[in-house]
């Protein structure tokens, strides 16, 4: 007889569009992810409640069946006391557990929340290893990665992609803030009066595209004066960047269009909330880099549910870098599997500046498909990325606070991101897309094996039942006494 999986997380699929950039949205992600490996070590089922998970685990324990449930969230918010075993699946980016119960939340402290489980997956070996050291080596845990690779394989090949720098593009239904169509200059940064602007005449058949990059303007500005002079405070994820006090734009439903790229293209997917992921310092570098190139596009495809909470910070930052040649393409919006994988199919390199990952799926997947990436090696990064399929960014620890600390106190260390490596790192990439094919196609067969051999289904499958067989064998005499009669 299978095993029943129980899976939950605290974002479901009906819930998820509306919760891009909340705290812990990507989880539901991530358990989406390792739903594949789990059907083929038993039936696996997604409950929206808690009482559904003991109800189900008295039901078929009864019937002799195993039943396990895998809570994909931070240990502070997985449940305990439960009936049905419970395992926590985490990400983590720090070098230290938390190990302070702020308030009244003793699963604050990690070492506390750990000892009520039946065990722990963690996304990256360094995190599994942090909690082998807390709890001791007889708890059950095991670093594995979510198992991206049999979804993306199709797009790339074994013998690495022919690099392709002609016209390409892939559709989205969203809001598009493309720099060539702004106008921007650093002059718009000081206040003048306002005077009654009409739009530029145009030739007819130009009409409609200046019309509406005009209109994105006018909506992108609006508000502009009132919160140019508020600070901006970088915050983990969750916490404000910027908080908007003018009206949003009108929300109306966007049109599918189709976005038209060509030459070196670089994408990052990224919360503008979470200050991991560096995002300033990541348009920063390549505009400086490319400040005189026409042919390097960076698209960026922010996860967040609100414009307003990043749209004057990125319109002043391309603003003071203005006037540079290469583009800068903003997307605000879902992106559907379809148009997803069209970016994909789309990109030349996948980067990755942050200061910390627990995993970073789409680096993960861009990888898989055989897109070479840009990133530092630290943290879960350390477990799959090298020279040999990236091209890496220097990094220094540096003191920091555990991300729902309220006290801010420094109790663990992130990685400082050196800025003028990533530069470097934009530039070298670029040669060897503009000089060097052969050698960009070795990076392409090497991230593609890299990504089968660590993060297929197969290859996640065996170490993960291994692990539930484990926690299975730990509880039986336990469960045997709790469901006699």
């Amino acid at each position: 007889m299978d095993k029943l999986i129980l899976i939950g997380s605290k974002i479901s699929g009906e819930t998820i569009h509306g919760s891009l950039g909340k705290p812990e949205y990507s989880y539901y992600f991530l358990m989406r992810e390792f739903v594949p490996a789990l059907e083929r070590l038993g039936t696996v089922v997604e409950v929206a409640t808690l009482e559904e998970v003991d109800e189900l685990f008295e039901r078929y324990g009864a019937l002799g069946r195993e039943v396990v449930f895998l809570s994909f969230s931070p240990p502070q918010q997985t449940p305990l006391g439960l009936r049905c075993p419970t395992v926590s699946v985490f990400a983590w980016e720090f070098d230290s557990l938390p190990s302070i119960a702020w308030g009244a939340n003793p699963q604050d402290d990690w070492r506390y929340a750990f000892a009520r489980m039946q065990g722990a997956i963690s996304t990256s070996r360094e995190a599994a290893a942090l909690v082998e050291d807390a709890m001791g080596k007889r708890f059950p845990v095991v670093a594995l990665p979510a198992p991206v690779w049999d979804r993306y394989a199709e797009l790339g090949d074994p013998a690495g992609m022919s690099l392709s720098l002609g016209e390409r593009q892939f559709s989205f239904r969203g809001v598009v803030i493309d720099s060539p169509l702004l106008g921007l200059s650093a002059d718009g940064l000081v206040r003048k009066p306002e005077p009654v602007v009409e739009a530029p005449p145009a030739e007819p058949v130009a009409q409609s595209r200046l019309a509406e990059a005009w209109q994105l303007s006018k909506a992108l500005l609006r508000g502009w004066w009132d919160e140019i002079r508020l600070p901006y405070r970088s915050g983990d994820e969750g916490h404000a960047v910027a908080e908007s006090v003018a009206a949003a734009p009108e929300e109306a439903e966007e049109p599918e269009r189709q976005i038209v790229l060509d030459g070196v293209v670089y994408t990052t997917v990224l919360n503008p909330a979470d200050s991991r992921k560096n995002w300033v310092e990541l348009i920063t570098a390549f505009c400086w880099a490319f400040r005189e190139t026409e042919d390097a596009t960076l698209v960026v495809k922010m996860t967040h549910h609100d414009l307003e909470h990043y749209r004057i910070v990125l319109m002043t930052l391309l603003s003071r870098l203005a006037p540079f040649r290469c583009r800068v393409l903003v997307l605000h919006g879902f992106l559907e599997d379809h148009q997803y994988r069209e970016l994909i199919g789309a990109t030349t390199y996948y980067v990755n500046a942050s200061s910390g990952e627990g995993l970073c799926l789409p680096l993960m997947e861009f990888l898989s498909a055989g897109r070479p990436g840009i990133a530092p090696v630290h943290t879960a990064m350390a477990d799959y990325v090298d020279e040999r399929l990236a091209f890496l960014i220097k990094c220094s620890p540096e003191p920091f606070c555990w991300p729902h600390d309220p006290t801010g106190i420094f109790m663990t260390h992130r990685h400082r991101l050196n800025w003028q490596s990533l530069l470097e790192a934009y530039q070298a990439s670029y040669q060897v897309a503009k000089e060097d094919p052969a050698r960009y196609q070795r990076m392409s067969a090497q991230a593609f094996a890299r990504m089968r051999g660590f993060a297929s289904v197969e290859a996640v499958a065996a170490p993960l039942g291994a692990f539930l067989d484990t926690i299975s064998q730990t509880l039986a005499p336990r469960l045997d006494r709790s469901l006699a009669p």
